[in-house]
């Protein structure tokens, strides 16, 4: 009985070092999306309330009006206060692929269109180049480790015996 015991808690201890890595692993990758949130305005200022719209969004190269590397477009219900919100990313792709956008070649600016119907007669919001993230800052301080530098502090190492716990 002792040696099926054994047998389950080294079963146990794999197991769950494996789901441990795997979250691991899937909690380290950086979401494939930028969040965005706005509040929806009619033509003359007026909240547009607990009403779907539709939005487009455009990821131009280099300039304002440079080229579009991707266009997708949403769905989305404004609350009482006109606040929508939208995962940049995530929406349905008119052109490109939001994966492939070379973020690291050149300046990126991001067009937003919206249709306050739901619709698709979108009226151009404006365009805003995109600047730098939490994610990229940090991303550009771990890139810029050499083999010879400590990893920083708050990278831990899972040790794991075969003595128990």
């Amino acid at each position: 009985m002792k040696t099926l015991n054994n047998k389950c808690h080294a079963y146990f201890v794999c197991v769950s070092i494996l789901l441990l890595f795997s979250s691991v692993i899937v909690s380290a990758q950086a979401p494939q999306a930028i969040p965005y949130q706005a509040v929806a305005r009619d033509i003359v200022g007026n909240l547009i309330s607990n009403q779907p719209i539709s939005i487009r969004f455009s990821i131009h190269d280099s300039t304002a009006n440079g080229t579009v590397v991707y266009k997708e477009t949403q769905s989305a219900i404004t609350n009482a206060l006109g606040l929508f919100t939208a995962n940049l990313g995530q929406g349905t792709a008119v052109s490109g692929t939001f994966i492939n956008i070379s973020w690291g070649d050149g300046s990126k600016f991001m067009q937003v269109e919206m249709d306050a119907s739901g619709g698709n007669s979108y009226v151009d919001m404006g365009t805003q180049q995109i600047l730098s993230v939490p994610y990229s800052l940090y991303s550009h301080k771990a890139s810029s480790l050499d083999n010879n530098q400590s990893t920083p502090d708050n990278i831990k190492t899972l040790i794991y015996t075969t003595d128990g716990f």
